[in-house]
Parts: structure tokens; sequence; C-alpha cells
């Protein structure tokens, strides 16, 4: 059940529903393994250098389908001795290491964004240092460093590609933050905290940038109980999203989560927590002339199908699509909604096809509830297919390791399982 709030504040005068139309949310009956990693005291895993592994990761999906992931160790030439870190593409399953990078390169983002030309952001570092950001061309089958200049960060994060190939990022500047963008021939920062220049913003969160080189993020004001949505442009002129009830007494969220999801519509959504009853909420925020309309996604409540929210930041599409990770009752599982339908995409104990054969989501130990099933957060594109990564085991053994997987659950039931797999 989805309970709208209305918000008349400050800045913002927020209208629940939207008039613009959306496709309904597909049933996603298809899922199909990309890669899989394992111990190699279990077995080689899939689509992956044997002894290959990765933790606490996301994928990221284009509209042509096309998956990208970060891989944390790669053995070299098969030497288990030798590793380094790798960078994962492909599509239907079908894919592998594009870019290997070894020693002193010693790290990988834990996520990387890919657009419509195949292009992928991400970044490496030396044991915590030297932060590279770099960019992988399919066209040319290869990775380059991105020049930052005159910009000098000292690390990355939240990095995004758009389809222009304008990367936008976090810089680490020092002792502070800023958002800034490369690409188009320039490098340039949109808005920095109070810690490198004297200002408004007492801390910058996670960002997210979309088509129209628009940086939006989480933004401490003056402190940290202050906090508002941004939607920052190159000048460093802004647009407010939503802002918390430390802020406006009038506003119905009392905190944000730090990470966001935006498109290109300008919309952003992000995981909250509401005044009234204290419950978690996922919430779509959309321009719409001098006010805002917001729509609620989905809330937690104690008997509903929404038990908790995990701490991921959500994924959304440009038709306002939004992907998130939950629990409902049965455990840990993907919710996919727009504000009007909520569809379950994938969660604890379902079937998927395997390399291995008939398969199910979940941990092999005695305490699944100990463990995570999912790792890092979902990604969706404008097709509606979502690429997640989950721990599997065999289908009716659940005390039997297959590691972790990484799967597309698509929305067009034709376009999958190139692969050959028998389906549970």
């Amino acid at each position: 059940m989805l309970h709208p709030e209305i918000f008349c504040g400050l800045l913002l005068a927020t209208a629940i529903g939207s008039s613009d139309a959306r496709a309904a949310i597909p049933d996603y009956t298809h899922i199909e393994l990309q890669a899989r990693s394992n111990l190699l005291v279990n077995d080689d895993g899939w689509n992956l250098p044997p002894g290959s592994s990765f933790n606490s990761i996301s994928a990221s999906i284009n509209n042509s389908g096309k998956v990208a992931f970060p891989v944390q160790i790669v053995p070299i030439n098969g030497d288990q001795s030798n590793t380094g870190v790798g960078l994962w593409f492909g599509m239907h399953g079908v894919g592998g290491i594009v870019a290997l990078h070894e020693a002193p390169v010693d790290g990988i983002s834990d996520r990387v964004s890919i657009n419509a030309s195949g292009q992928v952001a991400y970044y490496t570092h030396d044991d915590g240092t030297n932060y590279r950001l770099r960019r992988f061309d399919e066209l040319t089958s290869t990775s380059t460093l991105v020049s930052t200049l005159p910009l000098t960060p000292i690390s990355f994060a939240g990095h995004v590609i758009n389809d222009a190939g304008v990367i936008g990022y976090r810089a680490g500047l020092g002792s502070g933050y800023g958002l800034a963008s490369t690409g188009a021939g320039s490098s340039l920062l949109h808005v920095v905290d109070s810690n490198v220049e004297a200002g408004p913003y007492a801390y910058i969160y996670t960002p997210a940038m979309n088509a129209q080189r628009l940086i939006a993020s989480k933004v401490s004001i003056g402190d940290f109980n202050h906090n508002e949505i941004r939607s920052f442009a190159s000048n460093g002129s802004y647009t407010t999203l939503a802002v918390d009830s430390a802020t406006d007494g009038s506003s119905p969220y009392n905190r944000f989560d730090n990470g966001i999801a935006y498109n290109d519509a300008g919309q952003v959504a992000v995981a909250l927590r509401l005044q009234a009853g204290n419950v978690r909420a996922i919430y779509r925020f959309t321009p719409n002339g001098t006010s805002v309309d917001a729509v609620e996604i989905a809330r937690v409540e104690a008997s509903g199908t929404i038990r908790d929210i995990e701490s991921f930041a959500p994924s959304m599409n440009n038709n306002g699509l939004v992907v998130f990770r939950a629990r409902d009752a049965n455990g840990q599982a993907i919710y996919a909604g727009d504000g009007t339908s909520l569809v379950r995409v994938i969660g604890k104990e379902d079937a998927v096809a395997t390399d291995l054969g008939p398969g199910r989501i979940g941990q092999h130990i005695d305490d699944p509830s100990a463990w995570p099933i999912f790792s890092g957060a979902p990604a969706i594109n404008d097709a509606g297919d979502i690429a997640f990564i989950a721990a599997l085991h065999p289908q009716g053994n659940s005390q039997i390791e297959w590691g972790s997987g990484v799967f597309v659950a698509s929305a067009a039931a034709d376009s999958i399982f190139s692969d050959g797999f028998d389906s549970p």
C-alpha cells in the first residue's frame, strides 16, 4: 500500500503522481547468468579466469544490455600467486576480462559505469594512493587514463559516464571534496565543500550525473544535521529537489541516505526516513517548473510487502522506474517500482539457471541471515533490464557453495538465454 505525503515548504511544493505515461513493469521471469566466481577449492567459476574473485561490488548495464563489473582479484597467466585487478565486459553470458591491471596497481573501484557506446568509467589505485580515473572503450578494446587537468583529485567516488563520454564524480581535493566532471574538452568543478573553500557546504556525499552534465548529490548545509538534495550545473548554480525537516519543519523527510540515483529527465530517487512513524521509504523527486513532484515508490511496513530497505543507493532509468534492495517476508530481495506498481525482481531462494545446473539465490551457510545474499547495488537500463550480483547454491542443497553470480533480469523474454542453460 502506498502512502503519499504532501509537502509544501520553503522551496518545494510537492504533489503525488505524475502525468507522464509509463509502461507496465516487467515480470522479470527470465534471469541470465553473465559470470560466476568461486573459491578454487570448490570449482573454477565460470566466464572468469579460475581463482578470480570479487566482493561487495556493483555491476552496470547499458541500454544495449552490455554489462560491466570490477573484479578485485584476477590471476595473471593462471598464476594464483601473482594477481591483478580487472574489468569484465560482455553480454548474454559471453564476455571476459577486457582490462587487466598489474602491480603496483592493486585496487579497483567497487563499481563502474557504462554508457551507450560501451565506454566504461572506473578507477584504480595503488594501496589506497595514486587514484587514477580510467575509461575502457569497446570500439578500441583499450583502457586509457583520463586526464582531469587542471583538476588534480587525490580520490574519486560516484563516477558516472554519460552518453557524451563526460564523466562526473566526487573529487577528493586535499582535506575536502568537490563535485566535478571531465569530458568534451574540459574538466569543470561544479561545487566544493567548506574544507576546500569557504561556503555553505559542510559535506558533499556520493553523487550521480545525467546527460545534461548536471550532478546531483545529498549535501550538508552549514552542519551535518541540515541536509538537502541538490542538482548542480557546471557553473555552480543549483536546483533544490528535497530538504529535511531540520531545514524546513514542514518537510515530511527527516533523513536522506547518502547515495542517490539521477536520470536524464532530472529526476532523483533516494532512500529516506519519513517523519511520520520514522519509517524508511524510497521516493522519486521530479522538477516541475517552480515546484517538485514527489512520488513514493515503496515504504517499510511491519506486515506489508517491504519489511526493510537496505542501505544501498537505488538505481533509476529514464522512464522513472526505480530498482532497490529490500527485505520482504522471505528475506533479502530486489524490487522495482514506478510509484503505481511494485514488483519483486528476485530474492532469497528463487530459482535460477547456472553453468552448473539449476541453482538458488542464497547463502550456503547454516545461518544465511547472518550473511548478505546480494552484493552492492542493482542497476537498471531504459528497457528495464536489471543487473545484480547474488550468492548461489545448488537447488535442493543449501550446504554447497556455488560462489557469487553476476546476473541480468531481463525485461524482454526473447532477448536472453543465448548461453543455452536449462531453466530450473
